[in-house]
């Protein structure tokens, strides 16, 4: 078969994935102002057979930490119904059905949350000009333990809708990524200051879904590793992501935290920082990791795969651009994969008819 290493099987904690390639959880906005899944997210999902993983897009897991006022919700438990239908769908092409639970922190804004204040492990704003709304309050003890059971009551009803597993995100400056950068955490309690306390709301949360679900799910965490100068480090992430491993994390998705990452790959590498950076990872911890970052055809993937830099490759603009990119390299069709332009802005997120490669597939 081509790309043997891309269509190899894989399995985690008794979860088997028919193949490596992984559809990250990709945001469409096209919820209810509620938060319930709507027709037009069922059939997004039902086109995007073919990975082995499907992590369907971050979904909030309480009303204020909402990312944007259409956000897919599982803070209710009226959410179940539609989450229910996405994970059939996902489950009816075969893959392992995985949601990724979220709070956007300080990393959104008054109208998102419908009126409601920004929380944060520090009141910084992520943006030195933001109104006085903006500002988040500081999460005090009381707080931090509500926002801990959110994460463990939205994994719950995960796994009543279905769902194998559960990513929290930890990632890409939302409020796990918060709590372990110190560019956003300056609190001097058990929750910040040294890298172990920085570390602890992502381990409670781990420890809580554990609890909640009582191994009827599986709980990951996409894992901001490395953040801008002056925050979370390379080596700082490294070893959160051992701790992780320690607590029982079946595996890991690497990416980045607050702004991008410092200079990983070599002069003329074919691979990104940020892949790099899930193969900084994978050498640390002995259990999976999906890599990001600068995929966008097979080869790419059957590569990064035979190298051993990561376990599974997760393909985001890939399958933007062409939502049947798995299927087509799997029967010998990759020579009619619409493949991402790879333009600046990805017009997907605001404007969709925009994309080039759409439009050629069209």
């Amino acid at each position: 078969m081509p790309y043997r290493h891309l269509f190899t099987p894989l399995e985690i904690a008794g979860l088997r994935l028919p193949n490596r390639a992984v559809r990250p959880p990709l945001v469409l906005w096209k919820a209810t102002e509620e938060g319930l899944v709507t027709p037009d997210i069922v059939e997004n999902y039902r086109r995007a057979r073919g990975p082995g993983m499907v992590i369907v897009e971050a979904s909030a897991v309480s009303p204020e930490g909402r990312l944007a006022r259409n956000q897919i919700g599982i803070f209710d438990d009226r959410h179940v119904e539609g989450l229910s239908k996405i994970a059939a769908i996902i489950h009816e092409s075969g893959a392992a059905a995985s949601i990724q639970i979220h709070h956007a922190g300080r990393n959104t804004n008054s109208s998102n949350t419908f009126g409601l204040p920004l929380v944060a492990p520090s009141a910084l704003a992520e943006k030195l000009d933001a109104p006085p709304r903006d500002i988040p309050i500081a999460l005090d003890e009381r707080e931090i333990d509500r926002i801990l059971d959110c994460f463990a009551a939205a994994a719950r009803r995960a796994s009543e809708a279905g769902f194998d597993a559960v990513e929290i995100h930890g990632a890409h400056g939302y409020l796990g990524s918060q709590f372990l950068s110190p560019l956003a955490n300056q609190s001097r309690d058990q929750w910040g200051g040294s890298l172990e306390n920085r570390a602890r709301f992502l381990r409670e949360a781990h420890k809580r879904i554990r609890r909640a679900c009582d191994g009827k799910i599986l709980a990951s965490c996409r894992l901001g590793a490395a953040d801008r100068a002056g925050g979370l480090t390379v080596d700082e992430g490294i070893q959160v992501a051992r701790w992780l491993a320690e607590d029982g994390m079946p595996y890991l998705h690497i990416s980045t935290g607050i702004g991008d990452p410092p200079r990983l790959a070599p002069e003329g590498s074919p691979w990104s920082d940020r892949l790099l950076l899930g193969a900084r990872i994978r050498e640390a911890v002995k259990i999976p990791v999906i890599g990001v970052g600068g995929i966008f055809t097979p080869e790419q993937a059957d590569r990064a795969l035979a190298d051993g830099l990561v376990d599974l490759v997760a393909i985001g603009r890939g399958l933007l651009a062409d939502p049947q990119w798995v299927m087509k390299a799997s029967t010998g069709l990759e020579d009619t994969i619409n493949l991402c332009h790879r333009c600046k802005v990805c017009h997907h997120f605001r404007r969709p008819e925009r994309c080039p490669a759409r439009t050629e597939a069209a």
